[in-house]
């Protein structure tokens, strides 16, 4: 049992367990069970050259159009193995001043994806379960994809093979 937790947070965290135990949180996420502070996550989708630079994925959060600073937001690579089974690689990052959160990978693309994988996208994750600065703020997320320019075109990053 919960004890010395307020019973507003015990009913959130029992909600998200439920889900989760249900199958997991699948899909975008907004908002939160009411009287939340409406956030958006904007991110841009990434186009890479070399897969072995570094690669930096970011994200921009704002509340009314204004950036919120100093919190936490994950970020996650979407790599895709054999039989289309779906993985992330996961990192956090807190926001600066203009609300971007941002992780840059050494590697880049290749280092990140196991061999027979690809790396296909990112997405960003605001999912604060207490208030912050007295303020309850709503869950957000949002992705996009990664894109590997070969020759004149982009497209999907290759499959990373034996070697």
């Amino acid at each position: 049992m919960l004890t010395g937790i307020p019973a507003e947070v015990r009913r959130r965290r029992t909600g998200l367990l439920a889900l989760v135990l249900a199958g997991g949180l699948v899909g975008p996420l907004g908002g939160c069970a009411g009287g939340c502070t409406d956030t958006v996550l904007q991110v841009s989708p990434v186009e890479v050259d070399d897969l072995t630079a570094p690669l930096t994925v970011s994200a921009r959060l704002t509340r009314d159009g204004e950036p919120i600073a100093g919190v936490t937001v994950k970020l996650a690579v979407t790599v895709v193995g054999p039989n289309n089974a779906h993985s992330e690689a996961l990192f956090s990052a807190t926001t600066d001043a203009d609300g971007l959160a941002s992780v840059t990978r050494p590697g880049g693309v290749a280092r990140l994806s196991p061999t027979n994988h690809q790396v296909t996208g990112y997405a960003a994750y605001f999912q604060p379960l207490d208030k912050i600065d007295e303020v309850r703020y709503c869950w957000s997320s949002v992705s996009a994809p990664i894109t590997c320019r070969t020759g004149a075109d982009s497209g999907p990053c290759p499959v990373r093979t034996p070697t």
